[in-house]
C-alpha cells in the first residue's frame, strides 16, 4: 500500500510567468499542468491529495487519479544582459523589465528550452471548497515552506477539521487516512519534540493508555469470550482490544466500543481495510487484501456470544467515513 501525500498546487488565472517561465494553461477542476522545471514535479503521484489555490484563495481539493508524462518545448525568458531567468515585469516603472541583477530593459530574451512536462488528472473527485479553508491557513499546513514554489507538500492533518466539517470533502480525507503508512507518518519523539515538558507528557500518556488498555481487554473478553469475533482465533497472545471510534478521538473506553480481535485484523481494522456492517454485524473486506489470505473473512457474521454486540452508531460513523468513495455524495447520516 502505498502511502500517499498532499499537495499545495498553485494555479494562476491568466498566463502564469515565474523566474522567466512562461506557464500553462491550467485547467483548476480537472488538470494541472507542470514540468521538469518545478521543484517536486517528480514527487506527485496518484492516490496523493491535491489542494488547488490561486494567490489570494482556494479552488478545490481532490485526489489524483493518473500522472500522464511526456515532453515538449516551454518559452523561457531570459535577461538580454546577464541572461539571468530570474525577471519579473514592473507595472509601473520603465523600462518594464527589471532581473534579479538589477538590469532593466524593455523586452526579454526568449529561448526554447526542451522539458518533461507533466499533466495530474483530477477530474472525477475534483470537489469545491466551501468550508472557510483560506490561503493563511494552506499556507500554515505546508511541511517546507518557500514563495517560490507553486507545488508545496502540505501536512493535511493541520486541516482535518475543514475537511471533516464539509461532507463533499469528508470522503478524500477518508480515502488519505486509510492509506497512510506507518513507516512514513510516525517518527521517533526525541526527532520531533524539542520541548522536553511535552516529550514528558507525551510518556505519560502512553504510560495512561497502556493502563487502561488492560482493563478494557479484559472487559471485552468478560463480555465475548477468549476469540477474535471475526475469525475465531483462541490464541491468548493474539488477541487484542480494538476501539471502534478511536480513543484519542472519543476517550471511550466501553465495551460498546470496542471489538476483540485477532492482532492482524485489529490493524486492517484501523487502517479501513476491514469493517464491519453496522446493520447486520457482518464482514466487509476492501478489495486491496484480495488473495492476501483473507478473503474467507468477506461476509462472515460477528461473533457476539449472545451480547447485543458493540454499538451500531459508532459502526455506522466508521462505516460511513471508509466507506464513501471520493467524488460521490456521502451516504445521508
Amino acid at each position: 500500500m502505498t502511502a500517499p501525500r498532499a499537495w499545495s498546487f498553485l494555479v494562476v488565472e491568466g498566463t502564469r510567468q515565474y523566474g522567466g517561465n512562461v506557464g500553462y494553461d491550467d485547467s483548476p477542476s480537472e488538470i494541472y499542468r507542470f514540468d521538469s522545471n518545478v521543484a517536486n514535479h517528480l514527487r506527485v503521484a496518484a492516490g496523493d491529495v491535491a489542494i488547488i489555490r490561486t494567490r489570494d484563495h482556494i479552488k478545490g481539493a481532490a485526489i489524483v487519479e493518473k500522472i500522464i508524462a511526456g515532453e515538449g518545448q516551454k518559452e523561457r525568458l531570459r535577461c538580454p544582459i546577464c541572461s539571468a531567468t530570474n525577471i519579473k515585469r514592473r507595472v509601473k516603472a520603465t523600462p518594464a523589465w527589471r532581473c534579479k541583477n538589477q538590469h532593466t530593459f524593455d523586452e526579454p530574451e526568449r529561448q526554447w528550452d526542451t522539458v518533461s512536462t507533466y499533466e495530474a488528472h483530477y477530474a472525477k473527485t475534483f470537489q469545491p471548497i466551501t468550508a472557510g479553508l483560506s490561503v493563511d491557513h494552506l499556507h500554515q499546513a505546508v511541511i517546507r515552506p518557500s514563495d517560490q514554489m507553486s507545488i508545496k507538500e502540505v501536512d493535511l492533518s493541520r486541516l482535518e477539521n475543514f475537511f471533516i466539517s464539509d461532507l463533499s470533502l469528508t470522503p478524500l480525507l477518508a480515502d488519505y487516512a486509510r492509506r497512510l503508512s506507518p513507516d512514513r507518518e510516525i517518527s521517533q519523539v526525541d526527532d520531533d519534540v524539542r520541548s522536553i515538558i511535552e516529550a514528558r507528557r507525551i510518556v505519560l500518556r502512553e504510560i495512561s493508555l497502556r493502563r487502561g488498555q488492560v482493563q478494557f481487554r479484559n472487559r471485552l473478553v468478560e463480555r465475548y469470550g477468549s476469540k477474535c469475533q471475526i475469525s475465531g482465533c483462541a490464541f491468548p497472545g493474539l488477541l487484542e482490544a480494538a476501539h471502534i471510534n478511536t480513543y484519542a478521538q472519543s476517550a471511550d473506553n466501553s465495551v460498546r466500543n470496542g471489538l476483540l480481535l485477532r492482532s492482524d485484523i485489529h490493524t486492517l481494522f484501523d487502517l479501513g481495510m476491514i469493517l464491519i456492517d453496522p446493520e447486520t454485524f457482518t464482514v466487509k473486506i476492501d478489495a486491496g487484501l484480495s488473495g492476501f489470505g483473507y478473503d474467507e473473512l468477506e461476509g462472515v457474521s460477528l461473533l457476539l456470544n449472545g451480547t447485543k454486540g458493540p454499538d451500531k452508531e459508532a459502526l455506522r460513523k466508521r462505516w460511513r467515513f471508509f466507506k464513501t468513495v471520493p467524488g460521490e455524495k456521502p451516504a445521508p447520516t
